[in-house]
């Protein structure tokens, strides 16, 4: 077949096969560019999109703008793949970069924890897939292009006859929220007769394609369920990953605080040794001088044996408890711990809202704001959903379809008339004869629906069961520590009177080793105490939802507690005009 010399007035419709071609090529390098990424280039891709539907949420729900991200490769693959600047505190110890960990607090201890907790990680990967989910649904009710490019050949054995062929096809579908299904398609066909050694002859393509289902499986309802599903489920897992790191910053604090409070016992217990070794040295110059028995010498070195015993007992439980405490935040045992001075100290043990909050109050605060009674009250609409979609399939199916195509003439490369398109229409019934599977599955919805509003009837007692008790255990044990507090002003109070009595010759030794044990026992109580008051305090604002964790550290909502408190008010104002 002879070809045209080019004439740069005639327009591209009057070569087909060019056009064939070029258009074939800019498809196929479109296909190829797009199939040319990276293993490394699609988990960004994914990344990227997984964390910009998280970021959204959390915004949304608790107005947190710190991005989330979950550790790259290479922090996985361990510190030789980063540079020492990029190392977590663990490969630095690991390295001998350092040789200690301090100054450490809450703040630190939780940083650190985070770094290397499987538990942590096991969270948030699981707040990752719930975003890659949802960027799949999103995929499917969105435009989905596909394209395909094939080549071959044929021929007889004994060379007389062969074909040779190329093409390319492309489509779009979209899924619309009533349930129709629009699908187009292009498509573009190559081939030649090698024996005639005749030039590529070309055929092209197009269709158009409409379902809309008018009864069954109709409406937003059924079809945009999975879309809507998997919403609400990256919400609800946004819920539980708050709810998991607000947990989590009260078990780390618990943590802390337990082991500062066996540094603390270890150092009451030193300085009782000390003290009762300088009281041993003056009873036995005195006993030596004959200005004291025997008996009283004799009393002050055993309470010294005695006090040097707990000593080397506090000394292993409290090496033992900071071992232990090393493995919880990812450190090798080997490291030393330095912690912040004055941590005890200042914790804080008076709360205004705590001495006025009444019971009712509280609980109805909590069911009104815990994350998991939210998310529990939601799984109900979701099982009515489910029950109305599983219905909804109980009913005959009656779709209507419309379609529309037409192929160009051999050699009529994109040269369409619309003259000879093909349409069609038609209409599908699916009677409802055999609905056993469909009854089935429609009875499990309507009992899963039964069991979620019993579950979450059940959350509502199992809060209400637990803002109380945690309320209670706050009351009593701030009253707890308030009378430790006054029984070590006592205590102390007591020593110096022993003391003083005793160097007026108007006490015994046995006198004044009861009063230091007591002082001892007295501290350690206190500081049992404050740890328990504080710990039991932040469990009451974990159950009530008010606290918060990020950067700083672990507080409660100002915003929250203010209204607690005006809510708190307001009942007890109503309470009083009843009466």
């Amino acid at each position: 077949m002879g070809r045209a010399p080019f004439d740069s007035h005639a327009t591209l419709l009057s070569y087909p096969l060019q056009h064939a071609r070029l258009a074939l090529i800019i498809m196929v390098g479109a296909l190829l560019a797009q199939s040319c990424y990276t293993p490394a280039e699609l988990r960004d891709r994914a990344d990227r999109d997984a964390y910009a539907l998280i970021d959204a949420r959390r915004k949304q729900l608790f107005d947190e703008d710190s991005p989330f991200s979950l550790p790259s490769p290479t922090q996985a693959f361990g510190r030789e793949a980063r540079s020492a600047e990029d190392w977590t505190v663990r490969e630095k110890v690991l390295a001998g970069a350092v040789t200690g960990v301090g100054p450490l607090n809450v703040v630190g201890a939780l940083g650190i924890a985070a770094e290397n907790s499987e538990l942590v990680q096991r969270e948030q990967e699981g707040l990752y897939r719930a975003a890659l989910d949802l960027t799949l649904e999103q995929w499917r009710f969105g435009y989905q292009y596909d394209a395909s490019a094939s080549g071959g050949a044929s021929g007889e054995i004994n060379g007389n006859l062969g074909t040779a062929s190329k093409g390319f096809s492309a489509s779009v579908t979209r899924v619309l929220g009533t349930g129709a299904v629009i699908l187009a398609d292009v498509g573009a066909s190559l081939f030649r007769v090698v024996s005639t050694g005749d030039g590529w002859d070309g055929i092209t393509s197009l269709g158009l394609s409409i379902t809309q289902p008018l009864l069954k499986g109709t409406g937003e309802l059924v079809t945009l369920e999975p879309l809507r599903q998997s919403e609400r489920t990256l919400v609800y897992a946004v819920r539980a990953y708050e709810r998991f790191r607000r947990t989590y910053a009260v078990n780390v604090s618990d943590r802390v605080y337990r082991v500062q409070q066996s540094l603390d016992q270890l150092n009451n217990e030193r300085l009782n040794f000390e003290n009762l070794t300088t009281l041993r040295v003056r009873n036995e110059r005195l006993a030596e001088a004959g200005e004291l028995s025997e008996v009283q010498a004799d009393q002050a070195r055993q309470d010294e044996l005695g006090s040097e015993n707990r000593l080397v007992v506090l000394q292993g439980n409290t090496e033992r408890q900071l071992d232990t405490f090393k493995v919880f935040l990812g450190l090798p045992v080997e490291c030393d711990l330095f912690f912040e001075e004055g941590i005890l100290r200042r914790l804080g043990v008076e709360s205004d809202v705590l001495n006025q909050l009444r019971d009712d109050v509280a609980v109805e605060f909590a069911i009104a704001h815990r994350l998991d009674v939210m998310t529990s009250f939601d799984r109900v609409q979701d099982a009515v959903r489910k029950e109305a979609i599983a219905r909804d399939a109980l009913r005959a199916g009656l779709s209507v379809s419309a379609a529309a195509s037409e192929v160009t003439a051999e050699g009529k490369v994109l040269q369409y008339s619309f003259n000879d398109a093909i349409w069609s229409a038609g209409v599908d019934v699916d009677l409802p004869i055999d609905l056993l599977p469909l009854r089935n599955a429609w009875r499990r919805a309507e009992l899963t629906l039964v069991d979620t509003r019993r579950r979450y009837e059940r959350s509502l007692d199992d809060v209400t069961v637990s803002v109380r008790d945690a309320l209670r255990r706050a009351r009593n044990s701030f009253k707890s520590f308030k009378i430790q507090e006054g029984a070590v002003l006592l205590s102390e109070r007591r020593v110096r009177g022993a003391e003083l009595s005793l160097e007026a010759g108007e006490a015994i030794t046995r006198d004044l080793l009861e009063a230091q044990s007591s002082l001892r026992s007295s501290r350690d109580s206190a500081t049992a105490a404050r740890i328990a008051f504080t710990l039991d305090l932040l469990g009451l604002w974990l159950e009530l939802e008010l606290l918060r964790v990020d950067e700083s550290g672990v507080f409660v909502d100002p915003d929250l507690s203010e209204d607690l408190r005006t809510r708190t008010r307001e009942r007890a104002t109503a309470a009083s005009d009843l009466q």
